[in-house]
């Protein structure tokens, strides 16, 4: 191998911290780049990667783990492990204790996997897209090509099958669901739950989900489209990103737990519900999209230092206008805004058993005085006495629903 590419590829490793396997044609392991922050299983990669390379982008280990994998010429590399997600200590017991019952195995693969770095699945596509600019000078993802012949195939597909079902009853139950939908994000627009409870009771519910493996699993691949549409309503009408998220994820969570029909049914209609009272706090506010723009902005930067005057840089507007404008549509400074946001999450980080001066410096406050001052101005307690007697409990089964919500 060249060794100025033997340099690029060890370049990957130092920067990404994932161990990186370099195999030649043959698949003979030539080098191995490894660090003491991650470790490694003496896997047989030739099991997993010998059969058609070229194609195989990525593939999962014993653990779930997962590995890149690309192969130019005469070079074939393995990059991981990692994770496409956070593991928690539930998950790692789960993935090793069905794996083994060796209670020193299971001891030694879940530091394992304590260990390992995650990335998302847009970081694997970066992956690839530099492994391909990096060996061919093409600074295309190395499947590209593969994606628009899919593409096409799917569009032959689903003609075929639009053939089959031309039938004017293959087309009413897309139409009941499309007018189920539409009234059903109405209401929860409309932010009243009483009239979410009258509109339920007189809506044709007769939506009929496409089949999955299972009449449950339909049922709950449609409750994730509803939770996305409520979701992507509430971002609209500006609510927080982050508490809109964690609102839907919270959720999705919760469904997938359940293994009858009326208990998904049941997650369903709680989370209509709950998009419906999260609403009703925006419902009678015509906030301008500046002014929504700039709360959800500063719901998803409350962890840094947040000033007015970068604010309005960011959206192109004077701090001034910003300033009149933001006070003139909520009631409040801009200022007295982010206070009330950090507060509110300053909250929610006491309850789960940070110190105020941990929250203060989470938060990016100038200090623990200047922190302590402005939650007992908000709440009318310091942090110490909040953290020892809160005077208000979320419910602990349910996400925040925003700092409209409470009152203090």
């Amino acid at each position: 191998m060249i060794n100025k590419l033997l340099k690029l590829i060890k370049s990957i490793h130092v920067i990404s911290h994932l161990p990186i396997y370099v195999f030649n044609k043959d698949f003979h392991l030539e080098h191995l780049f490894v660090a003491d922050r991650v470790q490694v299983l003496p896997y047989d990669f030739t099991q997993c990667c010998c059969s058609e390379p070229s194609s195989n982008f990525l593939f999962s280990g014993i653990l779930d783990e997962a590995f890149i994998t690309y192969s130019s010429s005469d070079t074939i590399l393995i990059i991981g492990p990692f994770t496409t997600s956070h593991l928690t200590n539930a998950m790692i017991r789960n993935r090793v204790q069905a794996y083994t019952e060796d209670s020193s195995l299971q001891k030694l693969l879940s530091q394992y996997l304590e260990l390992l770095p995650y990335f998302s699945l847009g970081d694997v596509r970066d992956f690839l897209v530099h492994l391909n600019f990096l060996f061919n000078g093409n600074p295309e993802c190395p499947y590209s090509e593969d994606l628009h012949l899919q593409v096409t195939k799917n569009n032959f597909l689903l003609r075929q099958e639009k053939l089959k079902e031309r039938d004017w009853r293959a087309f009413q139950p897309d139409y009941y669901t499309y007018r189920y939908e539409e009234q059903i994000l109405a209401l929860v627009q409309n932010g009243n739950t009483e009239q979410l409870r009258e509109g339920l009771a007189e809506l044709s519910n007769s939506v009929i989900p496409d089949n999955a493996e299972t009449p449950l699993r339909s049922e709950k691949n449609y409750t994730i489209i509803i939770l996305e549409k409520l979701s992507s309503l509430a971002l609209q009408a500006g609510q927080d990103i982050s508490d809109v998220y964690r609102l839907r994820n919270f959720y999705i969570r919760l469904l997938e737990e359940k293994e009858k029909l009326i208990d998904v049914l049941y997650v369903r209609d709680c989370a209509i519900i709950h998009f419906t009272e999260l609403m009703h706090h925006f419902s009678n506010k015509d906030f301008s999209s500046l002014v929504k723009s700039v709360m959800q902005h500063i719901g998803l930067n409350l962890y840094t230092v947040l000033k007015v005057s970068d604010i309005s840089k960011s959206f192109y507007v004077s701090e001034a206008t910003l300033s009149s404008r933001f006070k003139k549509e909520t009631g409040i400074s801009v200022i007295e805004y982010i206070h009330k946001r950090k507060i509110s999450e300053a909250k929610l980080m006491l309850r789960a058993g940070l110190s105020p001066s941990e929250v203060a410096i989470t938060l990016c406050y100038y200090d623990y005085a200047h922190f302590s001052h402005t939650f007992k101005k908000i709440t009318g307690v310091t942090p110490k006495a909040f953290q020892l007697h809160p005077q208000k409990l979320y419910p602990n089964f349910l996400p925040s629903a925003g700092p409209e919500a409470e009152h203090d």
